[in-house]
């Protein structure tokens, strides 16, 4: 995305995508968002969670305190871990759901996925379950308490949008560029979801080394240069680096069941598996 394509879209009204990315713009948001929730309010760009938070939290481990100072200072808050059980009916719903491929009409089930393709021709690299409110853990998830709160003590004002997903990433040997265009997110790059905005991921198989892992620049929702802001918001890895200290870098890996809380207008990016597939549950929230 450059400058032009920024004009481009603040002429189509997607105001959010091309000032989101600014740090002054969210701060100005969520200040404007207290004083006025409801006429700083527009139609969602996907399913709204209109129901209640739940009284009791499935997160025990954390505090909206201590996960507001480690989005502030890391872009992460750890700790968001899920219930055995909760996985458990995730991942059973998951494999029991037909999945969609982007740009595909096709629909397919997880066991369909021989070697990472279908009928031993089609490669998949993400299958994702088109209607993962059908879920009831997903729902349960979307209301609860601790994660509520949490998510508004970052942003500024109580969430309105939860946008969940549920998805596969197989193991393939497609090229970079087939991933990319399948929509696999392997390039280092920040997201403009909303005029402010965070995101909450679980990874519901065991994730290690090979086996999908999620990795970011820790702090980098801050200090982008110039060049970065108005530019594509996907970034070579030596511009990264030569921006922000490469022990900045963090790679989460952790069982079945590890959540966190990510500023994603960090830089992160998605690692492919190539020993184990990874099943994720992600809720865009703003």
């Amino acid at each position: 995305m450059n400058v032009a394509n920024i004009a481009r879209r603040l002429v189509a009204g997607e105001l959010h995508y091309a000032l989101g990315r600014f740090e002054t713009v969210r701060r100005g948001y969520s200040a404007l968002r207290r004083l006025s929730p409801r006429s700083t309010s527009r139609p969602p760009a996907g399913p709204p969670i209109p129901l209640p938070q739940l009284p009791t939290s499935l997160f025990t481990g954390v505090t909206p305190e201590r996960a507001l100072a480690d989005l502030r200072r890391d872009s992460i808050a750890l700790g968001f871990n899920l219930p055995p059980a909760v996985v458990a009916e995730l991942v059973e719903f998951a494999t029991s759901s037909p999945l969609k491929m982007r740009g595909a009409d096709r629909l397919f089930h997880r066991h369909e996925v021989v070697g990472g393709k279908l009928d031993g021709t089609t490669p998949v690299v993400i299958g994702t379950v088109p209607d993962p409110l059908d879920c009831t853990a997903v729902r349960r998830v979307c209301r609860d308490p601790v994660l509520m709160q949490s998510a508004g003590a970052f942003l500024g004002f109580r969430p309105t949008k939860i946008i969940p997903r549920l998805f596969w990433s197989f193991v393939t040997d497609v090229s970079d560029e087939e991933r990319r265009r399948l929509g696999q997110t392997i390039d280092w790059h920040f997201d403009v979801h909303d005029f402010h905005f965070c995101s909450a991921q679980f990874y519901l198989t065991d994730v290690d080394p090979g086996a999908g892992e999620h990795a970011l620049i820790r702090g980098s929702h801050r200090g982008k240069s110039l060049r970065m802001l108005l530019g594509s918001a996907n970034a070579q890895e030596e511009a990264v680096f030569a921006r922000f200290a490469r022990d900045r870098l963090m790679v989460v890996e952790g069982p079945a069941g590890t959540g966190f809380l990510e500023d994603t207008s960090c830089y992160h990016r998605a690692l492919p598996p190539t020993r184990r597939e990874r099943l994720m549950f992600q809720l865009w929230i703003s």
